[in-house]
């Protein structure tokens, strides 16, 4: 899971994460008539047998808050004083939140895309900075809270500088990766 999101991969992580058929991660969780509420761990063997609590198998809930919301420690950082947040827009989802508690305070990231329009909504803790990433959507630059400082552009990411506090930013023309 980390290698497709470093690869910016996402789309095909979002891809095999919908797959329900025997042996996958969807199918572990759906629900059947031997365990009708679908299993809330991964097996140990693929066949469902043995224990049943193996994180190490599946970082879904890892990606969940470094990729989909996009909440990460810098590279280089340490205790959280130093922030990426890099939101990744996958499949057919138009909404995602999520928060992490650091030493410093909570980060959140909100987003939202409707009819093209990607919506990022993040809260920096006092006394840190964060790097982010957001989407440029194709020719259209993205509309920059006051505060967020441009630093560069990176593929198809526009890159700013905030520090403590609550940002919205705001672009047209976003397609999610398919």
């Amino acid at each position: 899971m980390r290698a497709l999101t470093a690869g910016g991969r996402d789309d095909v992580l979002w891809k095999v994460l919908q797959e329900d058929t025997r042996p996958s991660y969807g199918f572990f969780l759906a629900p059947t008539t031997a365990n009708p509420n679908g299993l809330t761990t991964l097996p140990e063997q693929w066949d469902m047998g043995n224990s049943k609590n193996h994180m190490i198998l599946l970082q879904v809930e890892e990606w969940f808050h470094a990729g989909l919301a996009g909440i990460r420690q810098a590279p280089g950082s340490s205790g959280y004083r130093e922030l990426v947040i890099d939101p990744r827009i996958v499949g057919d989802l138009t909404h995602v939140e999520g928060s992490y508690q650091t030493p410093y305070g909570e980060v959140a990231s909100e987003w939202t895309l409707k009819d093209d329009t990607f919506r990022l909504t993040i809260q920096v803790p006092p006394n840190t900075t964060a790097e982010v990433r957001v989407p440029k959507g194709g020719t259209n630059s993205p509309d920059a809270p006051r505060g967020a400082d441009f630093q560069r552009v990176e593929g198809e990411r526009a890159v700013y500088k905030v520090g403590s506090g609550t940002y919205d930013f705001t672009v047209r023309g976003v397609h999610p990766a398919t």
